[in-house]
């Protein structure tokens, strides 16, 4: 069995296994195969063909998944290593440039490359090492950010951690595919190790998620009854688990089933959640959608940025980021949080609708347009753009296509944000129908939420009986 050890990580070739500071690092499989390939020819560039050949050997993929995993591999080691050791070659592929040490089970560790390891700080190491110093000085400890995942007490065993981490990265993807292989993985870890609290808390997160984004066959509701119940075993084996608390705050928060009642429940659900363990990166992002849901938008964009710093590679994270620095009128943040989704996940298409956004509120009608037909590419999101795209063309003057876009999202308004078809109907001059619209979801803390902070209410806020909605039901 080889080891190769390179700055502070290790990756184990035969289990498929990068770990730091002897925690496992959360990486899906394809993503460490990359990682293996380069590690085991250090200083060697490894062609892009070659690389899918051996990482995909089951067929034909395209070039971006490569690209993907390499951007994910970057990201990882650079939270936690003040290194560029994989290097990009122009038109042919990439190269790792850092020393590596390769050892068998019983042998010392032997040099494979020597590389120039006095590297000239950057500023963002620079910034790195303070947050991490922060940290420390705070009891939470640099083991903690890197390795919050694998082991919340001594009763995991190594395979059920393993397992643990592959599902993470899939249910991080928040992919229909991905959801389902991370139900698969979180399934497996209940079964190694059935008297633990995490592999249950798992499952729970993964049924909100299937209920919240609704996917799967069922209606939302019964992914949420799964959730609950997946929760309350998990409190049942550790009654101070957190991240079921986390799970129980975000159904109650779900938009299905909001009311005022619910949402605070949810509220004290997530802050105990988070009192609990200060470190877990779903709990604050849920916490911060819920308060975004709320209207409290400055406090939403704080808790989201914690998230994102605690959980790097959580693309559903850094879109909830993109949107809540939209509100908060930080547009450049704004499209940078939206690109860096796209890069994480090429499928999370929705963060197009904020890049459009923003373009929308700089005024720039033409890339709003080309961002919001993007989003259309995917079949889910089309009656959505249609109502985003309705709006636009109305306040060009292009009545035409607006028109045909609106009759379009009124054909599917089970599949439109209820604010973005008020907008849009608004735009088109049918201020009646968009506020009986509005009408129809009065007592939704999310739409008055809405109402209160998006900049493209600006018109309508106006109008008296905006008001009667924006009360409590």
């Amino acid at each position: 069995m080889s080891v190769y050890e390179f700055g502070p990580f290790e990756l184990d070739a035969e289990r498929l296994l990068l770990s730091h500071a002897g925690a496992p690092v959360a990486l899906g499989p394809k993503v460490v195969e990359t990682l293996l390939a380069l590690v085991e020819r250090p200083g060697d560039v490894l062609t892009k063909s070659a690389l899918l050949d051996r990482i995909w050997p089951e067929g034909y993929v395209d070039e971006a998944n490569l690209a993907q995993n390499v951007y994910v591999l970057r990201k990882t080691l650079r939270a936690l290593w003040d290194a560029e050791a994989i290097e990009t070659i122009p038109r042919r592929g990439y190269r790792f440039t850092a020393e590596v040490r390769r050892r068998d089970a019983s042998a010392h560790a032997q040099p494979i490359l020597i590389g120039n390891t006095r590297q000239r700080p950057r500023p963002w190491a620079i910034a790195a090492a303070a947050l991490f110093a922060l940290i420390l000085a705070g009891g939470v400890g640099l083991r903690l950010l890197a390795a919050r995942e694998i082991a919340p007490n001594a009763h995991l065993s190594f395979e059920g951690a393993r397992l643990y981490q592959i599902g993470r990265y899939y249910w991080n993807l928040r992919t229909p595919d991905g959801i389902a292989k991370s139900l698969q993985y979180f399934a497996r870890v209940v079964d190694t190790d059935p008297n633990d609290a995490r592999g249950y808390a798992a499952l729970a997160a993964a049924n909100a998620i299937m209920g919240d984004y609704a996917y799967g066959p069922l209606r939302p509701s019964n992914y949420f009854a799964r959730a609950r119940a997946y929760a309350h075993k998990a409190l049942a084996i550790d009654p101070k688990y957190g991240e079921a608390y986390a799970v129980l705050g975000m159904v109650a928060n779900e938009k299905y089933a909001m009311s005022n009642k619910t949402m605070q429940a949810g509220l004290r659900d997530l802050q105990r959640a988070i009192a609990l363990d200060p470190t877990s990166g779903p709990a604050h992002e849920w916490y911060g959608i819920a308060l975004l849901e709320n209207g409290q938008i400055p406090q939403a964009y704080a808790e989201l940025r914690l998230a994102a710093d605690l959980d790097p590679l959580s693309v559903a994270t850094t879109a909830w980021l993109g949107d809540a620095a939209r509100l908060e009128r930080r547009y450049d943040d704004a499209i940078n949080y939206a690109r860096e989704t796209l890069d994480l996940s090429p499928k999370r298409v929705e963060a197009y609708e904020t890049i459009g956004l923003v373009y929308e509120a700089r005024g720039n009608t033409d890339r709003a347009i080309e961002a919001f037909t993007r989003l259309a590419h995917d079949d889910h999101f089309r009656a959505e753009s249609a109502a985003l795209l309705a709006e636009v063309y109305a306040k060009s003057n292009r009545m035409s296509e607006a028109r045909t876009q609106l009759a379009y999202a009124l054909e599917h308004t089970g599949d439109v944000d209820p604010a973005d078809l008020a907008i849009a109907l608004d735009a088109a001059g049918r201020r009646t129908l968009a506020l009986s619209w509005l009408r129809k979801q009065h007592g939704q803390p999310f739409l008055r939420a809405e109402i209160a902070s998006d900049p493209r209410f600006n018109a309508l806020r106006n109008d008296p009986q905006i008001a009667e909605l924006q009360k409590p039901a």
